[in-house]
């Protein structure tokens, strides 16, 4: 894979994330190793106009992440990623209990109610991370100068880990062009628990 970066003569406060076609590229999630770990912040991944808000959530391993519903109806929360297998059945407004991620990996979330909502959480052991906002930029400020190991991960590489970009400075780059694909590579939704009862009852009756 190809990356492009551009540099500055000086340290940047922002690090913009762009695809080859020069698109600004949000909910990257970039990941670096060979630090100190970055201050812990509260994990939330909302439920906002039946989509999850943020669309990516980046946490560390043995994060607790809250699920809050800001919507007036009642979503039905799952996976059945590998890396965190749970359910949050029929809650609005802060009911739902924290969930706890103890291993690393990517979890997809779904709605049993709105098939259309899907959400992603990656699991990190790296010290330091953040995902791009809807303009393509994070702030890599924090993290000291000198080449580190950095990687990277978009909802475009589905289940694929995150992919190793080499050891850069990122308080001397200002732009990153990253290979993201045109057309996303298919992540299949997980399915419901409705969905889960049916495939098992086939099963069994097919022998």
């Amino acid at each position: 894979m190809a990356v492009c970066l551009i540099g500055l003569p000086s340290s940047a406060s922002a690090l913009k994330l762009l695809d080859e076609q020069g698109n600004v590229l949000s909910d990257v999630v970039i990941l670096v190793d060979g630090v100190a770990p970055k201050p812990a912040a509260p994990a939330v991944m909302d439920q906002i106009d039946m989509q999850f808000q943020p669309r990516v959530l980046a946490v560390g391993t043995g994060s607790r992440v809250d699920f809050p519903n800001s919507d007036d109806v009642r979503h039905h929360v799952y996976s059945f990623s590998a890396a965190k297998r749970f359910e949050l059945r029929l809650f609005k407004g802060t009911d739902a209990p924290p969930v706890a991620f103890e291993q690393p990996g990517l979890v997809v979330l779904g709605c049993n109610i709105h098939d259309s909502m899907v959400g992603y959480i990656l699991i990190t052991d790296s010290p330091w991370y953040d995902v791009s906002d809807a303009q393509g930029q994070l702030d890599a400020s924090q993290l000291p100068g000198g080449n580190l190991p950095v990687s990277w991960w978009h909802p475009s590489l589905g289940e694929a880990a995150p992919v190793s970009l080499g050891e850069l400075d990122l308080h001397l780059t200002a732009q990153l062009t990253l290979p993201v694909a045109s057309t996303p590579v298919a992540v299949e939704k997980p399915l419901s628990p409705l969905q889960q009862r049916f495939r098992k009852a086939a099963e069994q009756h097919a022998y």
